[in-house]
């Protein structure tokens, strides 16, 4: 019969005898010339142990390791094989006979926080193994069901365990899981002063704060799987990913927020509440030494009081901004500059200077690899070259992914077709290898 997830909560009656049939039973399921049947006697010996010492759960968790093992590790009959894994089998049980045998131990004498501590420690050893993180898994849950038993959900351990098997879930992927836990998490850690490890009062942050950041993180990852697809589902996770980053109180990630939820108020035409998120964002690049964040905040800024038509406050920036990139121009920063003064040359009838910007923003963004941005300076300024409908294309550009070269991209071409004539912009003899580059 199947077997039911083990655990130290998982009530088992039964006698000695009946844990050596259910082992005896499974010989039958490997073939004739398996050497690795051998290996039945070692199980057979640990789970036998265990259960004569009292841990009846530890010893059917070594049952489900067999189960485990026979449906998912390939067969083969090559001794040399079956000597390395018989080896490791040792080590891995070997570890697991003497943790089980101490989290029963703190089960037994009513220790029930230091149960599920123990309990999580064991999680956390295999987390570095892929092989092995079904184990993690597995003792997750098993401690999960232990804080729902003895009531440790509201306390600093239940909020632990959840933290902890939260981020297993956001490195297996599973998103949606990984937000319900984190944020059970955080829940139950507002208004704490718990560490994330206990203990470690110098250089271990809060745990309420590393927690929003987390959520942060993964909040961030869902805008980007509905960013093509769900407007709506993509402007929510933005909105709980910039709140999470602002209350991580950690000035980094809130100046990074506040910079990414700027350019979404700016291109949703709230102009006001953009030039306040970048503020917010200057502030928090200066008082952590950001330099190069500075300089965006300042780029951004301007091109808020821009849309606002505020000329001098944007005339402003866009000086100090000029002094800021001046030290070095192969940066991201100066590109982005480039771009800006590009537009308002083009806006202002100076269609030469506007060229010259938008290359030399092209130019940047071709070293540092950036190739979403040096095709959106490409078809800048060949709309610059054309003359024609430039604010309106320049504002479906910057929305456009452009994720392949300027050459594969038919969209882009039919896009400039009526305006750029046959010797396009991207093609000059400056960037001739440009696209065979690519």
């Amino acid at each position: 019969s199947s077997l039911i997830r083990p655990g130290l909560t998982t009530a088992i009656l039964g006698q000695l005898p009946a844990i050596k049939l259910r082992l005896r039973k499974k010989v039958p399921l490997l073939t004739f010339r398996e050497v690795r049947r051998a290996r039945i006697p070692l199980y057979e010996a640990f789970a036998s142990e265990l259960y004569e010492s009292g841990h009846v759960n530890g010893a059917f968790l070594m049952l489900q390791l067999i189960e485990f093992e026979h449906d998912h590790v390939p067969r083969t009959s090559q001794q040399s094989i079956e000597d390395r894994r018989l080896k490791n089998s040792k080590n891995l049980l070997n570890f697991l006979f003497k943790a089980l045998r101490e989290a029963e131990t703190y089960k037994i004498a009513q220790n029930y926080q230091a149960e599920v501590e123990h309990l999580l420690m064991i999680a956390r050893s295999f987390l570095d193994d892929s092989q092995k993180r079904w184990i993690s898994r597995q003792f997750f849950l098993i401690a999960l069901d232990r804080c729902a038993d003895c009531r440790l959900d509201e306390l600093q351990v239940g909020a632990l365990m959840r933290y902890h098997y939260g981020m297993f879930l956001v490195d297996e992927k599973k998103l949606d899981e990984a937000i319900e836990q984190l944020e059970l998490a955080r829940d139950l850690s507002i208004g704490e002063v718990w560490k994330v490890e206990k203990d470690q009062d110098f250089g271990s942050p809060l745990m309420i704060n590393e927690i929003q950041h987390q959520l942060y993180l993964v909040y961030s990852k869902m805008c980007e799987r509905f960013k093509k697809t769900d407007p709506d589902r993509f402007e929510l996770y933005l909105r709980l990913s910039h709140k999470a980053a602002v209350e991580s109180n950690l000035e980094h990630v809130a100046c990074d927020s506040y910079l990414n939820f700027g350019d979404f108020l700016l291109d949703q035409g709230e102009y006001r509440e953009a030039l306040e998120c970048y503020k917010n964002s200057f502030k928090r690049a200066k008082s952590t030494y950001a330099e190069d964040k500075v300089c965006k905040t300042h780029i951004r800024m301007a091109a808020a009081y821009r849309r606002l038509n505020e000329l001098t406050e944007c005339n402003f920036m866009l000086n100090l901004v000029e002094k800021l990139s001046a030290k070095d121009h192969h940066t991201e920063c100066y590109a982005e500059y480039q771009v800006l003064i590009g537009e308002i040359h083009f806006e202002n009838g100076r269609l030469d200077e506007a060229r010259q910007a938008f290359h030399r923003a092209r130019e940047v963004y071709k070293v540092l690899k950036k190739e979403d941005r040096m095709v959106q300076a490409c078809i800048f300024g060949a709309l610059a070259h054309g003359e024609t409908h430039f604010g309106l294309y320049a504002n479906l550009v910057k929305k456009a992914e452009v994720r392949c070269p300027v050459s594969d991209n038919e969209n882009l071409f039919k896009l400039l077709r009526f305006n750029v004539d046959n010797d396009p912009f991207w093609c000059d003899r400056k960037c001739s290898t440009m696209t065979s580059s690519q």
